[in-house]
């Protein structure tokens, strides 16, 4: 496997360095904005006395921290009657954001969406600060007196702008990719079963933290055949049938994008990239991670070994082996389960952390998923553990109110007022403010993971957001993240090089 010789990762995969975004400075004074149903005489409709009934803000969660990038970020909030006419009152550290609006209706309540001021005018000020307050206050636009209000909530941002590639399945069997460098531009379809020789569906996936390489399963998972894929121009590397032989349904790439982990659910096997070589490393593992650094990998091991290849696993545990530059040593034991089902696990960026999903009725892991997946929402939660072993912490703020799978990591690290945070990705069936109600369907969500306060034994996530790119109307899963996303070259207009939805710039494909 080695080539000859013994395998050094050195320090491995390193977090890019993101700098640093600072907040502009000085006071930013108040700036008043009108949306849709409100205009320039709206602010006299706000002089009567707070007795006009309270509104309740259902989206986003009070406390949510965001990349100042998000871009798409919509307020849902349900009135009291006769409401119409709104203000929505925005105070960062140095400026405030006044905003009048009508109700734009959304089943039974009212949305709104802020517009590019909202990004400029207040972001700008608050990126990496403390915490915005808000309110929202609001009368009848057509005979105002009594004005309602809000209870005050809070959001906050990070320091840095988001960046890299997220690489999601969705229900339509396609593995969808969204580029945080265009925050503007809408997911794209990223590769289908047809591209890659499939029938009916890719989903199981991976991609390599530099954003490379892309592992993709095919069709039925149980195992699936597969392929490899160079991401920059969706030229097929390898197939199960080729040099990689069998199949499988969960990955993992070595640090220097030559080596795999890979699993059929029962057992994990290290395929070099290079020569196609095949060796077992594990007898009883499933859903392997190779840590950043390349020193150790990190499973999940059912209390026996199925007698078949297995979508999941129930008793599971999370298992460590130390790579040893020739092999893997022997496991260590994480978390062991102990009544419980433990599994998915995965590296934090930096390896420090190991975040994994627990099931606390034993409940098989493909059964414990959001709807639109494999099986029915039971009880999957949220844990986190030193990656050298230690007390599991829950990650409460990101679980509840539950139904959460497929946890995965950002590859970067940002600055907030409070510390350094890195970004968790996960599924969940909850439900999405006046849009989706609970268990209707599975959507990505995005959480704050602060090392402070895991360092401490404290719930290291804040509130979760759903994250604004998504169809609504599909199951999306399993968001696997790269820290850049790499584009095929092209020249003129692109035309017959670049994909749908894609223009030729620089002489690279971008979204257009």
């Amino acid at each position: 496997m080695g080539d000859g010789g013994l395998i050094d990762f050195g320090l491995g995969w390193r977090i890019p360095f993101q700098g640093r975004q600072r907040a502009l400075v000085g006071d930013g004074g108040t700036t008043v904005d009108f949306s849709s149903g409100a205009d320039g005489g709206a602010p006299n409709a706000f002089g009567g006395a707070p007795t006009g009934g309270s509104i309740s803000v259902l989206y986003p969660p009070d406390g949510v921290l965001l990349p100042p990038n998000t871009n798409a970020l919509e307020f849902h909030f349900v009135p009291s009657p006769g409401q119409t006419l709104f203000r929505l009152t925005f105070r960062a550290p140095t400026t405030t954001l006044q905003i009048y609006t009508g109700c734009v209706p959304l089943n039974q309540g009212c949305v709104f969406t802020p517009g590019p001021r909202f990004w400029s005018d207040l972001v700008a000020y608050a990126r990496g600060t403390a915490p915005v307050s808000y309110e929202i206050e609001g009368v009848s636009g057509t005979s105002p007196s009594a004005v309602g209000k809000s209870l005050a909530r809070s959001l906050a941002f990070s320091e840095q702008d988001l960046r890299g590639g997220i690489y999601y399945w969705n229900s339509g069997g396609t593995v969808q990719r969204y580029d945080y460098g265009f925050p503007n531009a809408p997911a794209q379809t990223f590769v289908t079963a047809q591209q890659v020789g499939g029938f009916f569906c890719v989903g199981c996936h991976v991609v390599s933290r530099q954003g490379n390489v892309i592992a993709v399963g095919k069709d039925i998972p149980a195992p699936s055949a597969y392929s490899l894929l160079d991401v920059a121009t969706r030229t097929v590397l390898q197939s199960t049938g080729g040099p990689l032989n069998g199949g499988a349904n969960f990955f993992s790439f070595s640090p220097d994008e030559r080596h795999l982990l890979t699993s059929d659910g029962a057992s994990i096997s290290w395929r070099n990239l290079v020569t196609g070589s095949s060796v077992l490393v594990n007898n009883q593992g499933t859903m392997p991670d190779w840590s950043p650094d390349g020193r150790n990998m990190v499973f999940a091991e059912p209390a026996s070994r199925p007698a078949f290849a297995a979508n999941g696993v129930v008793s599971g545990s999370i298992r460590r082996s130390q790579f040893n530059g020739a092999g893997f040593d022997p496991p260590t034991t994480l978390v062991a389960a102990g009544g419980t089902n433990n599994y998915y696990p995965a590296y934090s960026p930096d390896g420090r952390w190991v975040v994994y999903n627990r099931s606390a009725s034993n409940t098989e892991s493909s059964s414990n998923a959001p709807p639109g997946a494999m099986g029915a929402t039971v009880d999957g939660e949220l844990y986190a553990i030193d990656s050298d072993g230690g007390t599991p912490v829950r990650l409460s703020a990101a679980t509840n109110p539950g139904a959460t799978s497929w946890p995965k990591w950002a590859p970067v690290r940002h600055d907030y007022a409070g510390g350094k945070i890195f970004w968790l990705t996960f599924t969940s069936a909850r439900g999405y403010g006046l849009r989706l109600g609970t268990n209707e369907r599975a959507q990505l969500w995005m959480v704050a993971f602060d090392e402070t306060r895991m360092e401490n034994g404290q719930d290291p996530t804040f509130p979760a957001f759903w994250l604004p790119f998504q169809d609504l109307g599909t199951g999306n899963h399993i968001a696997q993240w790269s820290v850049d996303v790499r584009r095929p070259p092209c020249t003129g207009t692109g035309q017959g090089t670049c994909q749908q939805g894609e223009v030729c710039r620089m002489g690279v494909c971008i979204p257009g």
